[in-house]
């Protein structure tokens, strides 16, 4: 449970707690439903719910392809995520942001991975049935893993935004009207990968595919979150107290602005908010994968299908592909040159010179929310072929949505700018603007928003 660290004392020896965990069913189907679909959930009401528990899990399948095509689930199973939606009684709180699977991605090398191979997809399946970590079947055409007796098997349980980086994690519904998850699908090319066959050489090809492409399908829908009650009393006065005092209950959260741009040498960014706490940046390799690359990509330094290098350094033993659409690469320099980087808010340069790619590295390690943030995998190559992630950080010691440290933009008009220097093509990316905003409760269920 997530409280203010001032209430610890109170809460060590808690009496009349009871935990409950209870299945949503989404407001409209729950069987056969297609890319670019949307899912709705309504949150219990008159319940302490524990929102960072909230997990939505899924079958998902796609379709068969045919003769030798492969089609497959992408690594992450979450980005099949294109925006999740926070709605309070009508109220859009989070309203979210596009590109939410890009997001999901880009987080993953600034502050760490978090897949669950036994709940995730963290992986795209090559084949064989020792590779296949999901139901351990061999994988040539199709990947459809059973969806007879409603089984489930993938569950996003780690969110970005509100419904995992909201402060406290626990909110009283009955202060409030309904709370209502909406995630919006991704569509089908960039969600899922096809192949020309499941040879090494096939496996990174789709040229002759006959007129197939991928698609996907999600069974057996539902969601599943945590929620408390208290007997006493105790928390009912607290809160009760508090609204009194100050008015208001205030509950902290992670919103991300999105905007994507071809960069060729500079991109525009403008945000108002009361805490602009950091900017993450994705560079793509293909942000519009289709016919020809719809296939995945090797990972650098990694293995084919069938390879055999015992006498590999890091983890580059193993097979490892990327869907097209999430492979993040450095972008071109001119010849004899290097790609230098700078972001400048309202002038203010950031960092204070022109950094290199090994220097933006560093300031990403800087940047996470977790200082001893490292990847013992991810070597310098793979950071420049598949990882080209890059991040600042605007606040002093901000590690969760309680704190409020970065740059108020509302009196302002912030004017950012990312460059890169030395460019010899024009690069697509996305960009991103992580900021606190605020839900103010109030009483009567009347809520308002601090962006």
């Amino acid at each position: 449970m997530s409280y203010s660290p001032k209430l610890q004392y109170f809460c060590e020896r808690l009496e009349g707690l009871s935990v409950g965990l209870f299945r949503l069913e989404p407001q409209n189907q729950s069987n056969g439903i297609t890319p670019q679909s949307i899912i709705r959930f309504t949150l219990p009401s008159n319940a302490l719910v524990d929102i960072h528990s909230f997990g939505f899990h899924f079958n998902a399948q796609t379709n068969a392809g045919g003769t030798t095509v492969a089609v497959r689930l992408p690594n992450k199973i979450e980005s099949l995520i294109n925006r999740v939606e926070v709605s309070v009684g009508g109220v859009a709180v989070s309203a979210g942001s596009n590109f939410y699977n890009v997001l999901a991605h880009a987080k993953a090398v600034v502050d760490g991975d978090y897949d669950d191979a036994g709940m995730n997809h963290p992986e795209i399946i090559p084949t064989g049935a020792g590779n296949n970590y999901v139901d351990g079947t061999n994988l040539t055409n199709g990947e459809a893993p059973t969806n007879a007796n409603g089984v489930a098997q993938f569950c996003v349980n780690k969110w970005c935004g509100f419904l995992g980086e909201c402060e406290p994690r626990v909110l009283d519904t009955s202060l409030m009207g309904d709370i209502v998850i909406t995630i919006y699908l991704e569509q089908a090319n960039l969600a899922t990968t096809i192949s020309d066959n499941i040879t090494a050489a096939g496996f990174i090809t789709s040229g002759t595919l006959g007129g197939v492409l991928p698609t996907y399908t999600l069974n057996n829908v539902y969601a599943t979150i945590r929620c408390y009650s208290m007997a006493n009393g105790v928390y009912d006065n607290m809160i009760a107290e508090q609204m009194s005092s100050t008015g208001s209950l205030e509950v902290g959260f992670k919103q991300y602005f999105s905007f994507r741009d071809v960069n060729t040498g500079s991109t525009r960014y403008t945000v108002a908010s009361q805490s602009l706490d950091r900017v993450i940046v994705a560079h793509h390799e293909n942000a519009n994968p289709a016919g020809a690359t719809l296939h995945p990509v090797l990972a650098s330094g990694y293995s084919a299908i069938g390879a055999t290098a015992s006498d590999r350094t890091l983890n580059l033993v193993k097979t490892k592909y990327l869907a097209p659409y999430f492979n993040f690469s450095e972008p071109a320099p001119a010849a004899g040159l290097a790609c230098l980087f700078e972001h400048q808010l309202n002038g203010a340069k950031f960092p204070q010179y022109r950094a290199t790619l090994e220097d933006m590295l560093q300031i990403t390690r800087m940047s996470s929310h977790y200082e001893d943030k490292s990847n013992a995998d991810m070597g310098l190559q793979q950071y420049r072929s598949n990882n080209c992630v890059n991040a600042i950080k605007l606040t002093l010691d901000a590690p969760n949505a309680r704190y409020i440290q970065g740059l108020d933009t509302r009196s302002v008009s912030l004017n950012g700018y990312y460059y890169i220097y030395n460019l010899n093509a024009n690069k697509t990316i996305t960009l991103f603007c992580e900021c606190t905003s605020s839900l103010l409760i109030s009483a009567g269920r009347q809520i308002a928003i601090v962006q």
